[in-house]
């Protein structure tokens, strides 16, 4: 009995150091991004001046049409925000940029257009408003 709960310990221990090291990764990376990202990588539709969020999907996506796609129609309407609908497939150097692995992903860029946050699967609204509100973005 005690050693399967040691073996839990230390199985959880590991997951924990592993999430850890995601974490720190995606933040060092975003920071990479912040440096290296310039809006010539970005579509011509895709002007700063205000925040911004670059929706990546594909055409076969239900959970994009379903489920991201009205949290995002939301968040324009409580926030002057900009959303722009890449297909990840049409833009994949811009998805291998970001790291886009899964869609729905998100990207939300700050003023000057540096990314700010990316959210691999469905992101809520309530996210999507605080990672905007980092930027500054303001009601519309």
């Amino acid at each position: 009995m005690f050693e399967r709960l040691v073996i839990v310990a230390i199985g959880v221990a590991v997951a924990v150091v592993a999430y850890g090291a995601w974490r720190l990764w995606q933040r060092r990376r975003l920071r990479a991004l912040q440096v290296i990202t310039a809006p010539v990588h970005l579509p011509a539709t895709v002007t700063g001046g205000k925040p911004a969020v670059l929706y990546f999907t594909t055409d076969d996506c239900a959970q994009c049409r379903l489920q991201q796609a009205p949290i995002l129609a939301q968040l324009q309407a409580r926030v002057d925000v900009a959303v722009h609908k890449l297909d990840a497939i049409e833009q994949e150097a811009l998805a291998q940029l970001y790291g886009i692995m899964t869609v729905p992903t998100t990207v939300v860029l700050d003023t000057q257009l540096r990314p700010v946050a990316i959210n691999h699967g469905v992101a809520p609204l309530q996210k999507l408003q605080a990672q905007i509100g980092a930027t500054g973005g303001q009601p519309p």
